[in-house]
């Protein structure tokens, strides 16, 4: 009865968690023109320092999934929230790139902790339940507060950065506080476990988990796609402000615009069964190709001798379509990769995810960064539509008849 408690009371506040500790308000829509702008490091070098937070984000997995499973879900999961607390505010200090990665470092581990903690958290505290408590509901509604919150908070992000651009990073380091606090109020969850892993073992198990996926058609292409995906999801977040950055957009314009499409994210978010529900297997089809086309939308309109007006609001357009499509995807993949999982294997199954998704951060960020070492933003936009959309097509006809919600059974 007490665990029962527990798990029920781990669902009620859980929306909450997220809504303050998954993206860092007052912090996403202005870092970018930040570290340009006031702290002097170059676009490329940003997208630089992401491509190396991608690669801590990959050596973090091994000891991040045998530290969940010494101290369990709850402890770590606050852990990892303060270690992104200390990050935020390593922002405001540095002065050059080398600290920047310092502070990517921290970042790839709080993220690297809380990405499985949270989500073995709130399996372990939904196993029992279905509609309105499941896991995808659950998850849902916390990444619909979420960005209810960061549309709310980037209304004002772009004046007080025109104000001080310090501000900002002071109130996203008090939310990040918040987010500690509530972090501390979860219940831990008991369930049956093994033996603790050591070093030795964890890696012989990764092997395994490896061949594992090699053997399976469904995982195999599963992480093929998200691999690339994830990747150019993440290098959006720069390109966007980089070229809104070229244009010379005010930066008070910056919270408006992002708030706006936070708002587009909540919206589209709460739609992610039924998108799923519609699309079946070419749910991942459905979300990734338009995102492709836009980009290329974008390209072509900025390369062109074309009214300056006309171009923001193609670029708004496409941003749209962006992140209308981004916000369900977090939510399914997370559901489509635990989907054949259970207690035991679910944390090496997101730790894998994750390890394998680095590697496509690590490759997609550094080569969008030596893209804007050499060519404009809007050149760089229509290079990745181009050939990102012909490598997109090439995976999604290898995933055609290897990606089913029906095609195998759990992982044992």
């Amino acid at each position: 009865m007490k665990q029962e408690l527990a798990m029920k009371y781990n669902r009620r506040i859980f929306p909450l968690y997220k809504g303050f500790g998954w993206d860092p308000l007052f912090y996403s829509s202005i870092i970018f023109i930040f570290l340009t702008t006031v702290k002097g490091i170059t676009p490329a070098k940003v997208m630089y320092a992401e491509s190396i937070y991608s690669l801590f984000l990959l050596i973090f997995q091994i000891p991040v999934t045998i530290l969940i499973e010494r101290i369990g879900s709850r402890k770590s999961l606050i852990l990892g929230t303060i270690l992104g607390t200390i990050q935020i505010m390593m922002m405001i200090f540095i002065h050059n790139f080398f600290l920047l990665v310092i502070a990517y470092l921290m970042s790839a581990l709080g993220d690297a902790i809380k990405d499985v903690a949270r989500n073995t958290l709130l399996y372990d505290s939904t196993k029992i339940c279905k509609g309105r408590n499941s896991f995808s509901n659950i998850n849902a509604r916390g990444s619909s507060i979420s960005y209810a919150l960061g549309a709310i908070t980037s209304i004002f992000t772009g004046y007080l950065f025109v104000i001080n651009p310090y501000i900002p990073l002071v109130l996203s380091s008090i939310v990040s506080i918040i987010a500690v606090i509530i972090s501390c109020r979860f219940e831990e969850v008991r369930v049956e476990k093994s033996n603790k892993m050591k070093l030795s073992q964890s890696i012989k198990e990764m092997k395994q988990g490896f061949k594992l996926i090699l053997k399976s058609n469904r995982l195999k292409a599963l992480y093929l796609f998200t691999s690339i995906f994830v990747g150019i999801l993440m290098m959006i977040s720069t390109y966007e402000k980089s070229i809104l950055t070229d244009l010379q957009v005010n930066p008070k314009y910056f919270g408006i615009i992002f708030s706006i499409l936070t708002l587009v994210q909540c919206f589209s978010v709460r739609y992610q069964e039924k998108i799923h529900t519609i699309f079946t297997n070419r749910t991942l089809t459905f979300l990734s190709v338009p995102i492709f086309l836009s980009f290329i939308m974008i390209g072509i309109c900025t390369n062109l001798d074309l009214n300056f007006y006309f171009i923001i609001l193609v670029i708004i357009v496409g941003f749209f379509i962006q992140h209308f499509l981004r916000a369900p995807y977090w939510v399914l993949r997370e559901r489509y990769m635990t989907y054949f999982t259970n207690s035991n294997t679910r944390a090496k199954v997101l730790s894998t995810s994750n390890f394998v998704e680095s590697i496509g951060r690590i490759l997609i960020s550094f080569l969008g960064g030596l893209l804007l070492e050499f060519y404009t933003t809007s050149v760089c936009y229509l290079i990745v539509g181009v050939g990102g959309f012909i490598i997109l097509l090439l995976v999604l006809k290898y995933m055609k008849k290897r990606v089913g919600i029906q095609s195998e059974e759990k992982i044992k």
